[in-house]
């Protein structure tokens, strides 16, 4: 059995027998996607991690602290990658609120709309003019308050575009709520014992 000696046939058998170690006792664990486990530090990232130093400490940061800031955004991108892939965020009310209050930004800050014109001002003036009133009960008018009503028909087309595009959203999604329960049935022959706080004991004569 001379085979056995060739130099490529040890490295075979070598090979079957590390790969059979890390079978049963495990071994390096290789990323299917390997840019899964990639943090991407982009100098707009590292820009506002100086930044948000600056406004609090007045001063920017030094080298070291600057490090120290890259290093602790990589902690927190770290671990919370990790919370999701084990689902942490799925049943906590206070995230869900977090990311649907961003969702709801975003929809929002996405929607430009065009300037209004003065009649379309005055029509959501005459609309909601509870909103402007002032002390005294002063009739607002577009004049007065023109800017005041154009934040607020500004900012009601912004929910108008996010109401919009969250209905764009749900349309793709396909809701499923719990069949209730089944009505008990009742024979006919099935007699109903009454309850005992409606029963009535019949009063004995005297």
């Amino acid at each position: 059995m001379s085979w056995l000696r060739e130099p490529l046939v040890h490295f075979l058998l070598v090979g079957a027998a590390l790969f059979g170690i890390f079978a049963v006792w495990g071994g390096p664990a290789i990323p299917t996607n390997p840019t899964q486990y990639q943090i991407i530090l982009t100098p707009t990232i590292l820009q506002n991690l100086d930044l948000s130093f600056s406004r609090a400490e007045g001063r920017a940061p030094t080298p070291a602290q600057h490090q120290k800031l890259a290093d602790a955004y990589v902690r927190e991108e770290i671990l919370n990658r990790e919370a999701r892939a084990l689902g942490l965020d799925l049943d906590d009310p206070l995230i869900r609120r977090q990311l649907t209050d961003k969702m709801q930004f975003y929809l929002e800050d996405t929607a430009t709309p065009a300037q209004p014109t003065d009649a379309q001002l005055d029509d959501f003036l005459q609309k909601n003019a509870a909103l402007f009133r002032r002390p005294g009960h002063v009739r607002p008018t577009l004049m007065s308050d023109r800017p005041a009503v154009l934040a607020a028909w500004l900012n009601d087309q912004r929910q108008q575009a996010a109401d919009a595009a969250y209905q764009k959203l749900r349309n793709q999604y396909a809701v499923i709520y719990p069949a209730p329960p089944p009505a008990p049935t009742i024979s006919a022959n099935s007699t109903v014992a009454p309850s005992s706080s409606n029963s009535t004991t019949p009063a004995k004569s005297p």
